[in-house]
């Protein structure tokens, strides 16, 4: 079957990146055509980039912008490995910029069926046009078939207004099938959306450890003695934490990051922004000791990695997707929510069941495959 995948923009997130890998690997897998849609409508207009740019230069003006005003020149730099790895590993259409050409690449490639997923690509803050992503612009496609794999709210409030809760209610119905990252999804699309779902494992989990250390070549690392940081909001906090386990341990703790955010706009220096490989980032999974991350994608790579983890809450980003995946695999004691009353030695010293593990992930996966079979023709 020809299938098309809408998914977020990939680039500087590596999770982002590597749930677009599994997914489309495992439906190539399963005989399919599959191509990714590379969509960025978030193109601004004249008037905007006029503002910006005065907006801009007062900072700098001010003292309080070291980057360079055309900072986003420079991102095909930052995440030059990224867009190898993505090159190399994920068939893609050409870069659609406006609605208009999303519209043309269907009508010309007529694919029989688009799955939305996986990632937040259902969290307004991080899909701009949100109705893009409950396949609006399919709405004289009556023959493409539509389902969800794995789409997550993010966050288990809803966040839509009254408005977008209407019109993605509309849309929603049109699937053929809706499938959610988190329980707390179902939950959701069932009062706000009206339509029935079921929650499956993040793509990445449909692959085997085996799969990820292929990639790598001569990336692949020996096994170290240090205690991993990913950290998408890095706090001093965090960081402290994470070198307090390290010397309980014995070791030292190590990171693949660039320096700063392409949120901070603190340096003059463009290497401080230069994100490492994919290829890097997955070495440092496998070679760890030990992971501390408050990331999503971070705790499932210590879970594939078999490693030993914690798991940091992220409050602004979401606490609910952790705890569905950690929940249903029996691992809620490796989150931390408050640094001031976390029993740290009781932390470390648990020890993790991977067999348990692997038979839940297994019986998951099942789950994930019917829904495939059953769904896709």
């Amino acid at each position: 079957m020809k299938i098309a995948i809408m998914t977020q923009p990939l680039g500087h997130n590596y999770g982002g990146i590597m749930q677009a890998f599994a997914l489309q690997k495992v439906l190539r897998t399963l005989g399919h055509d599959v191509v990714t849609i590379d969509y960025i409508d978030n193109n601004p207009g004249f008037l905007y980039k006029q503002i910006r740019f005065g907006y801009r230069l007062l900072m700098k003006l001010r003292g309080r912008r070291k980057v360079p005003i055309d900072f986003e020149k420079h991102f095909e730099y930052f995440m030059a490995g990224n867009h190898k790895f993505i090159r190399d590993n994920i068939f893609q259409t050409e870069t659609l910029s406006t609605e208009t050409e999303l519209k043309l690449n269907f009508y010309r490639n007529r694919y029989e069926l688009v799955i939305v997923g996986s990632d937040q690509v259902w969290r307004p803050k991080y899909s701009l046009n949100i109705y893009n992503y409950y396949l609006d612009f399919l709405e004289n496609c009556d023959k493409v078939k539509r389902i969800s794999y794995a789409a997550s709210f993010g966050v288990s409030e809803w966040e839509y207004n009254k408005k977008d809760t209407a019109k993605c209610a509309e849309l929603a119905k049109k699937f053929d099938a809706i499938s959610v990252r988190e329980q707390s999804g179902v939950d959701l699309c069932s009062k706000y959306l009206g339509v029935d779902s079921v929650c499956l494992l993040d793509p990445t989990l449909l692959l085997d450890k085996e799969e990820y250390l292929a990639l790598l070549g001569d990336k692949c690392k020996g096994e170290s003695e240090g205690v991993f940081t990913y950290f998408l909001d890095k706090t001093e906090e965090k960081i402290n934490l994470a070198k307090v386990i390290a010397s309980r341990l014995n070791t030292e703790t190590f990171s693949c990051q660039s320096r700063l955010g392409l949120g901070d706009l603190i340096s003059s220096d463009m290497e401080d922004y230069k994100i490492p490989a994919v290829e890097d980032w997955l070495s440092s999974f496998a070679s760890a000791s030990y992971i501390v991350t408050d990331s999503f994608h971070g705790c499932l790579f210590s879970i594939i990695n078999k490693k030993p983890f914690l798991v940091i809450a992220n409050l602004q980003r979401g606490v609910s997707r952790f705890e569905s995946i950690l929940g249903k695999l029996g691992l809620l004691d490796q989150i931390i929510y408050d640094f001031d009353s976390v029993d740290l030695d009781f932390k470390i010293k648990n020890k993790i069941n991977w067999f348990h593990v692997d038979d839940i992930i297994m019986q998951e996966r099942s789950r994930a495959y019917k829904f495939f079979k059953d769904n896709i023709n």
